[in-house]
């Protein structure tokens, strides 16, 4: 009953979002959640701190949302979007090829440099702009998202997710962050063919589908040579070669692309990268406003302004507003929207907390959730990549995911006798993969896009997560079991 029970919220979440929308789905979920914390024994200064926690949460998330949405409508405003639509004409006539190009190189760039749902708030808007379908342009960046964000935001997942709190060693790290790419490019390339259906669905039928692959192999193979080197730099530095590969690939060293309208973003990724490569900056602003022991429950959060994205976005809009010399600053289409965002966005994220934070009597839900599948024996290692999705889809975030389930991954390991460095490559792949239907990125990114039916979303994106889930699983129990 106590595994129904903790099992009970994501069941809601998924099947209300699936008949009736997110919206009446993180409400209804919320109040049932709310009612198994106090059921769980959780005292009610723990229910005050965990809204406390998912308030700051959204708040941190909603920053980089806002953020996006001043760039984008300042943009928009002075025709710099409407440049951008038409810049890569000339790199190849097929607009199937350049909503590829972008949707994997510019997803995977943004997810390396800043991570924490960045480019599901910026690629979207950009393919919508080049005339495509919005639920299309968002669904296949969470789609493509779930691989680039095994190593997201400079490595964070793999060295703060699971390194840091593990205390593993650094060849552990490279062996887990290396057999994760591999098994994730895999994966994703299966995962491919599933987004050529949704393309051929929303928008029109596929006519370049080999070179479209062709372009993923040139992202694939640096991935995970750089897995196995720099890891935390390794989406961002394959990107960069993909990018590089592509252009001549398509249209040859000859090739003329008109860079001048993507001059803010590329000023705005120079921003985000900036702290990473220039390490006493990154000191200087890596402070935060700590909320320490709220309400007296023992939990903390913070707010971290100037590492957020949302800085370098105010920058650089500022930077075109001054420039195009615009009259307005599109303030107020942005912070309604903001608003919108918010009502949804916060319940969903209190949910996760409230599952996380009631073990205060005994396990908590997500606990309860990762000792039944370590029930499993020898079967487990199929369905260990399920706990990383949860883990995504419950938390908005690889990284903690990681943190959450991590320490289970480890503890089966070594009752059920499985090699460890392989259940964490397969939590690190899950947690990465849950990124495609996380309600988090849903929304902040569907939101951000103006798109208001975020069930679409989750729907098509459903199934190829699971079944990715489960094609890592497989494959990771068929090294262990016969490699």
């Amino acid at each position: 009953m106590v595994y129904f029970l903790s099992l009970l919220p994501i069941l809601i979440l998924i099947i209300v979002s699936l008949t009736k929308g997110v919206k009446q789905a993180v409400i209804i979920g919320f109040a049932v959640t709310s009612i198994l914390f106090f059921y769980w024994d959780a005292s009610f200064s723990h229910y005050l701190g965990s809204m406390g926690v998912a308030f700051l949460t959204t708040v941190n998330i909603l920053m980089i949302v806002f953020g996006a949405l001043f760039l984008y409508n300042i943009m928009q405003g002075t025709g710099l979007i409407s440049q951008i639509s038409h810049s890569l004409d000339n790199l190849h006539p097929s607009k199937e090829i350049r909503f590829f190009l972008l949707a994997i190189c510019l997803t995977a760039f943004f997810e390396g440099v800043a991570g924490f749902g960045t480019p599901g708030a910026i690629v979207p808007l950009l393919l919508i702009a080049m005339g495509f379908n919005a639920v299309l342009s968002v669904a296949v960046v969470l789609l493509f998202d779930g691989l680039f964000a095994i190593f997201g935001a400079i490595g964070t997942p793999i060295l703060k997710g699971l390194q840091l709190p593990l205390e593993l060693t650094n060849s552990q790290v490279q062996e887990i962050g290396f057999t994760a790419a591999v098994i994730g490019v895999i994966v994703q390339f299966f995962v491919l063919f599933a987004i050529f259906r949704m393309f051929a669905k929303l928008q029109d039928p596929l006519q370049h589908k080999g070179k479209i692959l062709i372009l993923f192999t040139f992202f694939a193979l640096p991935f995970c040579l750089f897995a196995w080197l720099v890891p935390d730099l390794a989406t961002v530095l394959a990107a960069l070669v993909m990018l590089v590969l592509s252009i001549f690939y398509l249209k040859g060293a000859e090739g003329k692309i008109n860079l001048r309208a993507w001059i803010p973003y590329g000023i705005l990724a120079f921003l985000l990268l900036l702290p990473k490569l220039f390490s006493p900056l990154n000191r200087w602003i890596g402070w935060d406003v700590a909320f320490l022991d709220m309400f007296g429950s023992g939990l903390n959060a913070s707010i971290s302004p100037l590492q957020s994205p949302l800085i370098p976005f105010i920058i650089v809009g500022i930077g075109v507003t001054l420039y195009k010399k615009s009259k307005s600053l599109y303030l107020v289409k942005s912070s309604v929207k903001l608003w919108q965002v918010f009502i949804v966005l916060f319940p969903s994220i209190a949910i996760a907390q409230l599952m996380i934070n009631s073990g205060v009597q005994q396990p908590s839900m997500v606990n309860n959730i990762a000792g039944l599948l370590s029930n499993l024996g020898s079967g487990y290692t199929l369905l260990s990549p399920l706990l990383g999705i949860i883990g995504a889809f419950i938390t908005g975030s690889t990284t903690v995911s990681n943190i959450v389930f991590g320490p289970s991954q480890l503890e089966a390991a070594k009752l059920l006798n499985l090699d460890p460095n392989m259940l964490l490559a397969l939590q690190l792949n899950g947690a990465g993969i849950g990124n495609a239907i996380c309600l988090f990125n849903i929304i902040a990114a569907a939101s951000v896009a103006n798109l208001k039916n975020y069930r679409e979303v989750l729907t098509r994106n459903i199934a190829p997560t699971l079944l990715a889930g489960l094609m890592a699983g497989i494959l990771g129990w068929v090294i262990i079991e016969i490699l």
